[in-house]
């Protein structure tokens, strides 16, 4: 579905604005030229109605034009905003607002995304080694909403579990920076970076083997790191990262260093207390 943006006059209200509320939420935006706060807001109400994908309808008013719209609904300031929804008005902002106040307000009133749905579905296909299925169906989830993220960032996560790096490392560079932002686009970056780690080290009887003759081997600790993070293994990983730091600080330009900040920010959001201990001990080691 493509964003639903429409000008807004005397002659079109009812059928626009009204009618099309029956359907799905209407935003109205009473607005000016000259209105400093109206544009600062115009592109972000834009970009919502375009990452919301037709499910709820922008209209906009400029009450320089449509002064009887304008008188009808007593607009004394603006931006002013209305959202419709069944023939009624439900919701009413005014002044400049974050874009989190427009989609609370219009939260209770949206349609379920049939992208999410699809997702799922194709999860649990991936998940019974239904590979095809589940790409079918974030295919299917991309038509149906093209804007959500999340649909694309799962198709990469997908080639990736797969064995496809070079799709899905293609398909990670073409996605917004938006996505690659979010806590699972940080997650896949991270993912491709392991990857690359244990690929310039060697396979992890190499390691174990360099590490075994030599536990301070700097390369053959950071490539552990790699396999241990590939391998759902955070804590050691840090471990691993922990000790590069402590055998040469220095190595790579500080990848100790670096690398555990990366590891911290993928773990924060679900491992808050093992980061916190890990933080610590790298400041102890630091001063």
């Amino acid at each position: 579905m493509q964003a639903m943006i429409i000008d807004i006059t005397q002659e079109n209200f009812e059928q626009m604005v009204v009618q099309n509320s029956m359907h799905v939420p209407v935003l109205v935006d009473f607005w000016a030229p000259w209105c400093g706060p109206c544009k600062q807001i115009m592109p972000v109400l834009e970009k919502l109605a375009n990452d919301l994908a037709g499910r709820f309808i922008l209209a906009k008013i400029n009450t320089e034009e449509q002064t009887e719209l304008a008188n009808q609904f007593q607009i004394r300031s603006i931006p002013s905003f209305k959202i419709y929804h069944q023939g009624q008005i439900v919701e009413e902002l005014q002044g400049a607002q974050p874009v989190s106040a427009f989609q609370t307000a219009l939260q209770p009133y949206l349609k379920a995304d049939p992208s999410e749905e699809l997702r799922l579905q194709a999860h649990d296909a991936f998940a019974q080694g239904q590979y095809d299925q589940a790409i079918q169906l974030l295919g299917e989830a991309s038509k149906a909403n093209p804007n959500n993220f999340r649909v694309h960032l799962d198709l990469c996560k997908m080639y990736f579990q797969s064995g496809h790096l070079e799709q899905a490392q293609n398909l990670l560079d073409k996605l917004p920076d938006e996505a690659k932002e979010s806590q699972d686009g940080k997650s896949l970056m991270a993912l491709f970076k392991f990857t690359k780690i244990v690929a310039e080290v060697g396979s992890l009887e190499e390691i174990q083997a360099r590490l075994a003759a030599d536990q301070n081997d700097c390369e053959a600790l950071y490539g552990l790191s790699g396999y241990l993070m590939l391998n759902n293994n955070p804590e050691s990983a840090m471990q691993a990262l922990l000790k590069l730091f402590m055998v040469d600080r220095s190595y790579g330009d500080n990848l100790a260093q670096k690398t555990l900040i990366e590891v911290f920010e993928l773990l924060q959001q679900d491992h808050p207390e093992l980061v916190k201990a890990y933080r610590r001990k790298l400041q102890n080691l630091m001063f």
